[in-house]
């Protein structure tokens, strides 16, 4: 960020002191004029520093409003000097389904010659869209909806493998409705859920199995299964106020709790002030919590 400054400009001319002619400069008042005046460009700057002083004091939660917001006006491309990501959008004229972009995507992340140039982040616009079975993602991407009431993928989960030193997969501001799991980490890259809401699948709602996820205002809601399973080997990591399990393990299994720790290596952390009691309620099955790991609460 640039400071502003005002320019000065230097002019020729007999609009001086007094006694100053105008041509000629004789007069010992003539000379040069400062214009003190600033600059078009100096104004935009100043007007940019004030915007971007206000836009600090408030949170664009979607990337999508930054973006937008930085092209709508020369002001607020100047105001918001950081440069988006490469993006892209679904529904996309050119993949009928979710998994047939996300698999072009990653096709081209392994292609060595375009792998800087491919969009890092997917936008999944308003509304419903429907699939079966699972979206499978190998590499690292950010897919970030329009919000959990607005933009819910039916039918379908959310399943995330690929190599641990892969990197991290982000999913944000959506719901997911139905299908099998909601979302499943398998042995794979790390998880960061956001803003997003499960509600009515036919098995867990969230599952991590030789890997880790961590979500702020989860939401998991009349799930078969469990609400949220800690594997082997797994750590789930809950925060943010609006956390709620409820009303999960609705096919009636004992083996099916709102949180659930499957063995020894299974964790579920609660980041303060979260505790099991408040946020894991009204499930079936074997009841709000269970299992052979450990659930605590840690600090953030």
């Amino acid at each position: 960020m640039g400071l502003c400054s005002s320019s000065t400009a230097l002019e020729d001319g007999g609009r001086g002191g007094e006694g100053g002619e105008e041509e000629g400069g004789g007069g010992e008042g003539g000379g040069l004029v400062i214009n003190t005046t600033p600059s078009l460009a100096s104004r935009l700057n100043k007007r940019a520093d004030v915007l971007r002083c206000i836009l600090s004091f408030h949170e664009t939660r979607n990337p999508k409003e930054y973006i937008d917001l930085r092209s709508s006006s020369k002001l607020f491309h100047r105001a918001l000097h950081q440069p988006p990501p490469l993006w892209t959008s679904y529904p996309c004229s050119k993949y009928a389904t979710l998994q047939s972009l996300v698999d072009r995507l990653e096709e081209l992340r392994g292609d060595e010659e375009s792998s800087g140039n491919v969009p890092s982040v997917l936008f999944i616009e308003e509304g419903e869209h429907r699939g079966k079975g699972n979206v499978t993602m190998k590499k690292p991407l950010s897919i970030i909806g329009a919000g959990r009431g607005m933009t819910t993928l039916v039918g379908f989960g959310l399943m995330i493998e690929g190599n641990k030193s892969d990197g991290i997969v982000e999913i944000n501001n959506l719901k997911i409705k139905g299908g099998g799991f909601g979302l499943f980490a398998c042995g794979g890259m790390k998880v960061i859920m956001r803003g997003c809401s499960i509600e009515e699948c036919q098995e867990d709602g969230v599952f991590a199995r030789g890997a880790d996820i961590t979500c702020d205002d989860l939401q998991v809601v009349g799930c078969g299964g469990s609400g949220v399973r800690a594997g082997n080997n797994a750590t789930i990591t809950l925060s943010g106020q609006g956390t709620t399990i409820q009303g999960n393990g609705t096919n009636g299994s004992s083996y099916d709790y709102g949180l659930y720790t499957y063995i020894s290596s299974s964790t579920i952390h609660l980041v303060h002030p979260l505790t099991k009691k408040q946020i894991s309620t009204n499930n079936g099955g074997g009841g709000n919590w269970g299992g052979k790991g450990t659930i605590e609460q840690i600090s953030k």
